[in-house]
């Protein structure tokens, strides 16, 4: 729907083709207006045979919406249950709809839902133009009733969605023989009021009293823009003017030309419509008048004006040469090009499918569609115009379903490119996000649910502080609300398995319970889950489409975080300088704490306090109370283990010149509340390797209570001949086939995996692999030693290990960063995978590698 322009047909190419787009269109009408959808086609045949009574010289669609509405009102009680349409939302708008009085209901179809201009609505339903704009205010307030929705905008966006999905519905063909409808004296008649006509002595006699009220100059307007000889400085000349409608004419030309379109064809789009009305308004009197002193703001209305007229490649390449861009330009800008390849793409796709039985089920050309057309010998007119201009049209083939060919997607990789959008603050968002939309279709999803924690990551992060009134905005979150409902609440069989919720749908509620809009949706959700076998959710029953985006709402008020689980710790935000801190400000804690190591004395103590409490225990080498100190967790070692290997971590007051907490650093995983704090060093280069023992993180779980979050790390600065050696005998022990001990340290592994590659014995590097990872050929290990630096030891500078299992699954993470220095005096970083096996600790290969 394209701002209520959608074009009246007219003269289509060839008849044939008309009718059978008419009773498409025709039938989604009457079951948009209730009409069960086994009775719309022969509800066609009866308004076709109704319209060819009608003056034959009028517009075929118009006389046959005339006759729909006619027949429609015969039957004013018409409902259905909507289940053609495969969104629950969608339905819900649809049987909003059906609930309206029946003039009402079909003013606001084809204004609010089909887009038709309120002329061609009016002239369809017989009304005044102005009656018809009260029947639109009557039905917008209803429809916001009934679907509890207050912003405006919303609710345009939420009809926007139900026309996308009135498209999408298959209607039966060749239905059979149905009852004809009853007769009209059977059933009550609706009056559909006529237009009254003033007569023309009126209109004239009219015009005649404004003329002498107001005078004839009103008419008659003597205004005219100087000439550049008559204009003073940063006027607007009327050559200006001229060159720049000759602009925007030639721009639509060339436009047109582009995308290989006849007049009527082109002039079809909404967005071709938009803009001429644009045009025609700029380039009256009235606005010339206006901007007779301003032309610099004319020019930039033009531009605009060019950049609606223009295909999506042309938008792309008029900011080629052009330089610095404001924000709000580059936003409006982001505006037009993504509701014009929304309009594109429903065009596209709706040629492709109709072709898609010609469509290759796979070929290197879906990267250049303009080639695929050599692999259609006998592909259609239509089919064959569209790949030719493919690429001004801004889209890409998104290949995920081979049933699915015709699905498409934006191709924003060339707005990526330009140097306006690399320095606009969230361009790259907006456009990742419209790069794979939509995520899912009435069939299911079109992406991985898993991948969609980055698209809500961001979908938050724009929607909670992007600080501009962008229009991108409420587009996102009708994105946003959509996508939360789909991955919740959505198609069954992609959320169930057996009557239960799916163990990677399971890991994905609790993974975007990270986020606090979320969380407040889904922990109430996963709770009730969990307690039933992940069967049934009281709270998921109970749920509404528009909650998710209620909770939002309280998140930009600041009004949510407290309300979650251990959300309402009043953090204290703090910096303090450790040039001559000595700890006294948790001397007395810490000896209470010492002497008993009971948890509850920790209570509403503030997060830094349990850091320096630490790091005092550490100064004190006091380890039995550092590990008191620290979460409970799978990875953590017994107090006698700790004990065992215990070493003092470095001084705190030595390494470090400040530390601080911020409330912005607060972060939710899951049901637990984390925070790290910010550490300036003394060193350059100590707080840049993953084992950095001086920022733990801290972790409230219940009770107003912080700890440390226990990491297990190790490091080692080459050379380092003890650490080398202990990673020979291992490696010597695999050669001869002997098992390693258990509790064989991760930089000891690595070490000897490093000498396997070495010596390319790839038997010895396959054994330290996790039972997940594939065995490997030599030409792996040569490939992975030659492009990862890790072939020998003369240029590996530090190694460092971290394992931790802060994770919303509380699953042991681990990874190994060897750093490396090149021949260019460069670092190079190597991370690898590793993974706590019965075996001890191996490595993880994924496909990257």
């Amino acid at each position: 729907m394209g701002e209520n322009s959608n074009p009246v047909i007219g003269n289509a190419r060839n008849e044939g083709l008309e009718m059978v787009h008419l009773a498409e269109e025709l039938r989604r009408f009457a079951y948009q207006n209730g009409m069960a959808a086994n009775r719309t086609d022969s509800f066609f045949h009866r308004i076709q045979a109704m319209s060819d009574q009608e003056d034959a010289t009028a517009n075929l669609q118009s006389r046959l919406y005339r006759a729909a509405a006619s027949e429609l009102a015969r039957n004013p009680t018409l409902h259905n249950d909507g289940s053609l349409i495969g969104f629950q939302e969608d339905r819900e708008s649809h049987l909003a709809l059906q609930s309206l009085p029946l003039n009402e209901r079909m003013a606001a179809v084809l204004y609010l839902v089909n887009g038709y201009a309120s002329s061609f609505a009016a002239q369809v339903l017989q009304l005044e133009e102005r009656k018809l704009m009260e029947l639109i205010d009557n039905a917008n307030q209803k429809l916001a009733e009934r679907l509890s929705i207050e912003d405006p905008q919303e609710l345009t966006q939420r009809m926007q969605f139900l026309e996308k999905s009135i498209k999408r519905i298959k209607l039966p063909e060749n239905e059979a023989p149905t009852d004809e409808s009853p007769a009209a004296d059977e059933l009550p008649q609706e009056p559909i009021p006529k237009v009254k006509k003033p007569a023309i002595w009126l209109i004239v006699a009219s015009i005649a009293l404004l003329a002498g009220v107001v005078g004839s100059s009103f008419f008659f307007d003597s205004f005219r823009l100087p000439t550049v000889s008559e204009a003073s400085e940063g006027q607007l000349t009327q050559e200006m003017a001229d060159e720049m409608e000759q602009q925007y004419a030639e721009a639509r030309e060339n436009a047109k030309q582009r995308l290989g379109m006849e007049e009527g064809e082109f002039a079809a789009f909404a967005y071709v419509a938009d803009a001429d009305e644009e045009k025609d308004e700029l380039f009256n009197r009235s606005q010339l008048q206006q901007h007779k002193d301003d032309a610099e703001r004319f020019m930039q209305q033009t531009e605009e004006l060019i950049w609606m007229i223009e295909t999506p490649k042309g938008m792309g390449e008029s900011l080629a040469n052009s330089g610095h861009m404001p924000v709000d330009e580059m936003d409006r800008f982001l505006e037009l090009y993504f509701k014009k390849t929304d309009e594109l793409q429903d065009y596209a796709e709706g040629i492709l499918k109709s072709n898609q039985e010609q469509l290759p089920a796979a070929s290197e050309h879906y990267g250049e569609p303009q080639l695929l057309a050599s692999e259609i010998p006998d592909a259609s007119a239509e089919l064959e115009q569209l790949l030719a201009a493919w690429p001004e049209y801004g889209l890409r083939f998104r290949l995920a379903d081979p049933d699915r060919m015709h699905l498409l997607t934006k191709d924003v990789n060339g707005l990526q490119q330009l140097p306006q959008f690399q320095t606009h603050p969230f361009a790259f968002d907006y456009l990742q996000l419209f790069w794979v939309y939509p995520y899912f279709d009435e069939q299911g999803w079109l992406v991985e649910p898993s991948h969609l924690v980055n698209v809500l990551d961001t979908m938050l992060s724009l929607l909670v502080t992007e600080p501009t009134d962008s229009e991108l905005k409420t587009g996102i979150e009708v994105m946003y609300e959509q996508t939360v409902w789909q991955i919740i609440k959505g198609a069954e069989h992609e959320i169930y398995e057996n009557g239960a919720v799916k163990p990677e749908i399971r890991k994905l509620w609790k993974t975007l319970a990270s986020y606090d809009p979320l969380a407040a949706v889904l922990l109430p959700i996963i709770d009730e889950m969990e307690s039933s076998g992940w069967r049934q959710s009281a709270s998921l029953e109970n749920l509404e489409y528009g909650d998710s985006l209620d909770m939002l709402r309280l998140e930009r008020q600041g009004k949510l975080s407290s309300t979650l689980p251990n959300g309402d710790f009043p953090l204290e935000p703090e910096l303090v300088d450790l040039a001559d801190f000595n700890y006294d400000r948790v001397k007395e804690l810490y000896g209470r704490f010492k002497q008993s190591h009971d948890i509850k004395l920790l209570a509403g103590v503030q997060p830094l306090d349990i850091y320096f409490l630490y790091f005092y225990a550490n100064h004190e080498k006091d380890p039995e109370t550092m590990y008191h100190l620290l979460v409970d967790s799978e990875l953590k070692p017994s107090l006698e283990q700790y004990m065992a290997v215990w070493e003092p971590i470095p001084e705190l007051t030595e390494k470090a010149l400040w530390v601080e907490v911020q409330q912005a650093a607060i972060q939710r995983i899951y049901k637990k509340v984390m925070i790290q704090p910010m550490v300036a060093y003394r060193e350059q280069d100590f707080g840049f390797h993953r084992a950095n023992p001086l920022q733990p993180a801290l972790v409230n779980e219940q009770d107003h209570t912080w700890l440390v979050q226990y990491e297990q790390q190790e490091f080692s600065k080459a050379p380092d001949p003890e650490l080398q050696e202990q990673g020979m005998k291992v490696y010597e022990l695999l050669a001869d086939k002997e098992e390693l001990p258990k509790d064989t340290s991760p930089l000891t592994v690595t070490y000897a995996l490093l000498h396997a590659i070495d010596e390319e014995n790839i038997e010895v590097a396959n054994s330290l692999l996790s039972d997940e990872a594939e065995e490997q050929e030599v030409g792996f290990w040569r490939n992975f030693a030659s492009s990862h630096q890790v072939a020998g030891f003369g240029n590996l500078e530090t190694m460092s290990f971290t394992a931790t299992d802060l994770n919303v699954q509380n699953e042991v993470e681990a990874s190994i960063e060897i750093l490396y220095e090149t021949d260019r005096m460069q670092e190079w970083y190597e991370h690898l995978q590793m993974a706590l096996t019965p075996d001890g600790w191996r490595f993880s290969l994924y496909p990257g590698y």
